[in-house]
């Protein structure tokens, strides 16, 4: 940690210590994460208890649903992945989260959800685009929450990747027609607009989806290179590596989101980097 950064956290520890609830949430989040602050859970559990105690709502939701000793190692251990396909190199894990947490999911992210946006091929921006028009919720730092920590702990143990390297975690909804057409997650070095981002945060080398919702028709994630149409239970996640072994984007990783003929579909979608992320330590 730099100088400045040991600086901030010594303020910020003073002003939770002085009963500011947001300051001591932040210090959880924090310390639970390893973004600015050491690694340590029992010191992210003791400010989540002190942010509760002093009014943070979100903080006392997330100590209600953790309970008052979270089973850590319940949360750190996965369920081990099964192979779909091997070229592109796809996983899904049955079971990966349980209704409560898919429900905590779309209820936090319900209140602020706003069109999703794509990559500008030609500048360092977001676009919207017909091409998809989906909503979501991108949970940056400063709206993450305790039970969001440990699910990227999680998603990046069932990944092999450190959780640094995970861009924010983000819920996605789809009504009735919505859609995300064919695309490619990585970042593409021969796009203008997709240079600057992998030169500062590094290239998105594998996603990780979680379906949160069922009560719908249709909204399968398609893969047409493996002939993948997948409409998962809830709390089953899916998989994939973006990029080849020896680093380049890898073209059959072409997929949809196709859209729901009835009912509603919520998803989480996670990206993983092979570096921290911009927008993460920038929140």
């Amino acid at each position: 940690m730099t100088e400045a950064g040991a600086s901030d956290l010594q303020a910020l520890v003073a002003r939770a210590e002085g009963g500011d609830a947001p300051a001591a949430h932040d210090l959880a989040l924090r310390f639970g994460s390893g973004f600015g602050a050491p690694l340590d859970w029992d010191v992210a559990f003791r400010w989540l208890d002190v942010a509760a105690d002093n009014g943070h709502d979100l903080a006392k939701a997330a100590r209600e649903y953790l309970g008052p000793s979270p089973d850590l190692a319940a949360w750190f251990n996965p369920p081990r992945p099964e192979v779909i396909s091997r070229q592109p190199h796809v996983l899904h894990v049955p079971g990966f989260i349980d209704a409560a947490t898919c429900a905590w999911l779309i209820e936090r992210a319900k209140p602020d959800l706003s069109r999703a946006a794509v990559y500008d091929n030609f500048k360092d921006a977001q676009v919207f685009e017909d091409a998809r028009d989906n909503s979501g919720m991108a949970f940056d730092f400063a709206h993450s929450d305790m039970v969001l920590v440990l699910l990227r702990e999680r998603i990046a143990r069932a990944v092999g990747l450190p959780a640094v390297g995970l861009e924010p975690t983000q819920v996605l909804h789809y009504s009735v027609g919505q859609k995300f057409e064919p695309h490619f997650d990585y970042l593409d070095p021969a796009r203008p607009g997709h240079r600057a981002d992998l030169a500062e945060s590094g290239q998105r080398i594998a996603t990780f989806l979680i379906y949160l919702n069922d009560g719908f028709e249709g909204g399968e994630t398609e893969m047409p290179s493996i002939g993948m149409k997948r409409r998962g239970a809830p709390g089953e996640a899916l998989f994939w590596a973006n990029v080849t072994p020896d680093g380049r984007p890898d073209v059959s990783t072409l997929h949809a989101g196709l859209p729901p003929i009835s009912g509603e579909k919520w998803v989480l979608s996670q990206w993983c980097r092979n570096r921290a992320p911009r927008s993460l330590t920038e929140g």
